[in-house]
């Protein structure tokens, strides 16, 4: 994030002091400008949000005036597309900012307010010590030696110290101003030098857990003011994806933790369940739907009042046709039938063999003993079924092995839909698995919420599901890594 940004060249802006009292007072002045119109803005995450706005008179002045004061965050004053500059705003909302328009950035000061003098001081700091390493990288670009390498690596770590050490006393001289949090906020935890000694220093590990364990030491994700700054957005993202491990039961507890550690202010609340819901909506990992439906079950559908009655409504359907079969739950048992290989074979040979639906035995899915069971739903005529179905057969002939069985059953239950079913069978002599389907009911497409082909899930002993919507080469991979992990 950029901490500030340019001012318009030619632009003298004096904010006087008011009174101290309730709500908010910046007089501004800005030579340059007449009867031009600015605006004082908040933000809110990453978007601007105008707030007031006043028409400076011939001489440049006007007030910006409220009883009721803002709150707390990151505010900018803006008079043109590209050109605007930042603020800090807390409980005290007086405050003076000059400038001279000979050097904007080596002028502005601001009386008044002690958070914001810090601020500037800091972004000021900041802007030197990156031309600085940017200057060592150029240099390190062209060095000539192993030698200037390393010199060059040693100022870029001097520098770097530098600014940390900087921040960290505006940490600890000033706690009691919001700059020292929002300072605090763009850091991100390194491990201190005394545990990075010996041969700790090149133990990533260590800087991993350090990273987790010291995430939120400065940032607060219930900090109201945060949220009203661009660093809100990035920070959350990094603690669901870089510090939380990513396995839906880990996830839930941080869900909860931020939800309700939310609840208390309701435009936080808001902010993080809209986020959260959309995060895991649009997640492609398996497993976040957990998550996903946790959000929807618990928090959304009972508490975004914001949210039409016809989509809560199609959330509530969609939670109740997958809930049964996430990760985690245990597999609906089903009432299959098995067809034996020999039926398949004599079929290939009689066309009456080949259409009766009542040869087989009838089975549940839980009475299945095996340490883990593949449970495959696929139809013949399936473009990608073609494909997904040998390929699942000849992974299976490599865990069949390691206490592993493969259901599969084929989804459609007509006349036709068995021939089918039974040339393909016989095409690729798939018959040392259980080849199984429901002659007289669909019950099973409704308790998997089966509405494309085809789908694959992993159960263990107990028929708890551990995976679904996977490919075989993905099911062939969890089981040998649950195998590696156990052994």
């Amino acid at each position: 994030m950029k901490a500030w940004r340019e001012i318009l060249a030619g632009v003298l802006i004096t904010v006087s002091v008011a009174l101290a009292g309730q709500g908010y007072r910046v007089e501004v002045t800005m030579a340059g400008l007449s009867e031009d119109t600015l605006i004082l803005g908040e933000y809110f995450t990453s978007r601007m949000i105008p707030k007031d706005t006043i028409v400076l008179d011939q001489r440049g002045k006007g007030v910006f005036e409220g009883e009721v004061p803002f709150g707390g965050g990151l505010y900018l004053i803006y008079f043109s597309p590209s050109h605007y500059f930042d603020l800090l705003l807390d409980s005290d909302q007086v405050l003076a900012v000059k400038a001279d328009t000979s050097d904007i950035q080596g002028s502005i000061t601001f009386e008044g307010s002690e958070d914001n003098r810090i601020f500037l001081e800091y972004k000021k700091t900041l802007q030197l010590k990156r031309i600085e390493l940017e200057r060592q990288q150029s240099l390190l670009a062209t060095a000539g030696s192993a030698a200037d390498t390393s010199r060059i690596q040693e100022e870029q770590t001097r520098i770097n110290r530098e600014m940390e050490n900087y921040m960290d006393r505006i940490e600890s001289d000033f706690s009691h101003l919001f700059v020292s949090d929002f300072v605090g906020a763009t850091r991100e935890p390194v491990p201190p030098e005394a545990l990075l000694s010996g041969e700790k220093r090149h133990d990533d590990s260590l800087r991993y857990f350090y990273f987790r364990n010291h995430y939120l030491d400065r940032f607060d994700p219930f900090d109201t003011r945060l949220l009203h700054t661009p660093l809100y957005e990035g920070k959350l993202k990094g603690y669901l994806t870089r510090v939380v491990p990513q396995h839906p039961d880990s996830l839930i507890v941080a869900v909860d933790t931020l939800l309700q550690g939310a609840r208390p202010d309701e435009e936080l609340y808001r902010y993080l369940l809209i986020t959260l819901f959309n995060h895991f909506a649009e997640s492609k990992y398996m497993g976040m739907d957990v998550v996903y439906f946790h959000i929807a079950e618990h928090y959304y559908i009972p508490d975004a009042t914001w949210s039409s009655a016809e989509f809560i409504d199609k959330l509530k359907e969609n939670l109740e046709k997958n809930k049964p079969t996430l990760i985690g739950q245990t597999a609906p048992n089903l009432l299959m039938r098995k067809v034996p290989p020999e039926h398949f074979e004599m079929a290939q040979e009689d066309e009456l063999i080949k259409r009766d639906p009542h040869i087989g035995q009838d089975f549940h899915l839980h009475d299945i003993q095996a340490r883990f069971t593949i449970l495959y739903f696929w139809e013949a005529d399936c473009g990608h079924c073609k494909k997904s179905t040998p390929a699942l057969h000849e992974i299976y002939s490599r865990l069949r092995e390691k206490d592993v069985k493969v259901i599969s059953v084929h989804a459609v239950n007509t006349i036709e839909g068995k021939e089918m079913w039974v040339d393909f069978i016989n095409e690729h002599k798939m018959y040392d698995w259980i080849n199984c389907w429901s002659p007289y009911s669909n019950e099973f497409r409704r308790l998997y919420n089966l509405q494309s082909y085809p789908q694959l899930m992993i159960l263990d002993r107990d028929k708890t599901i551990l995976a679904r919507r996977i490919t075989p080469e993905q099911a062939e991979q969890i089981i040998n890594n649950i195998i590696r992990s156990e052994s």
